[in-house]
């Protein structure tokens, strides 16, 4: 790290790159639902559903992975310096995350679903998984669901662990996120297997593991920027895969757009 002093992110943010980013995302479930806009058309363009749980390939994503924002690694080290937000209709919480690790295809039948070679998280992770999330991610709209889901896995500390929601949604629609709650502060490194307690109706879902940068709010039809020292000038690793997951406020499509001011210092 070659920041010393408020000058350095100054003169970095002189010669940012500015990556403009536009997602037009489909209807959220409920009021205080999460949205993945992954698969959401825009800029960048919607990325694709990930490989099935049992390919046994790793499933890593990187900045070169389609539905990823574009940007290109710096010389000495990136930092999200500055972050613009707009949204037309309804407030949002917006997320920017590294995108790690993804898989797809696990389905409704109560059993357990138990990955193939689940593999390490991308070499741009040195810490072993601290601090990552693990989400429930709804590639497609599925039918009526009960019962817990167990999201056995690997905390960054080897020890494993296992994640339960308590109550599942029914009927997710498409795009529709559920954060795992995690077993102790140690994020995750590794999963193994997931556990449906009920048969569900029909439909199937993929399970994302992330590393969250910034959040902003966002208020409907207006816009909102937030410098450095309020981002708190996370690091933007090299080949990261970013993207973008919103907590919604209805149940009405919403339309994202701004800037990710990028810095390499």
């Amino acid at each position: 790290m070659t920041i010393t002093s408020p000058s350095d992110i100054a003169a970095g943010l002189a010669a940012d790159q500015a990556d403009i980013y536009l997602k037009v995302l489909t209807a959220g479930k409920a009021a205080g639902s999460f949205q993945s806009a992954w698969m959401a058309t825009g800029n960048p363009p919607a990325g694709v559903a990930s490989p099935l749980y049992t390919a046994g390939s790793g499933y890593t994503c990187d900045k070169s992975t389609t539905g990823a924002l574009n940007y290109v690694n710096g010389a000495v080290q990136n930092w999200l310096a500055k972050w613009g937000a707009y949204i037309g209709v309804g407030a949002c919480t917006l997320i920017i995350a590294d995108r790690l690790w993804s898989c797809s295809g696990m389905g409704y039948a109560a059993q357990t679903w138990t990955v193939t070679t689940p593999g390490n998280l991308p070499a741009r992770i040195t810490d072993s998984g601290l601090g990552c999330e693990l989400i429930v991610e709804q590639f497609v709209a599925a039918g009526a669901a009960s019962g817990t889901l167990t999201c056995n896995y690997l905390d960054s500390a080897s020890a494993s662990k296992a994640g339960v929601i308590p109550s599942v949604v029914s009927a997710p629609v498409a795009g529709q996120v559920q954060f795992v709650p995690m077993a102790n502060n140690l994020g995750i490194k590794q999963l193994t297997s997931v556990v449906n307690s009920a048969t569900w109706t029909s439909g199937t879902w993929g399970m994302t593991i992330i590393k969250r940068l910034a959040e902003i709010e966002v208020a409907a039809g207006y816009g909102k920027t937030l410098d450095w020292a309020a981002l708190g000038l996370p690091k933007t690793l090299a080949d990261a895969c970013l993207m973008f997951i919103l907590c919604v406020d209805g149940t009405t499509a919403r339309t994202i757009f701004g800037r990710c001011n990028i810095i390499d210092k």
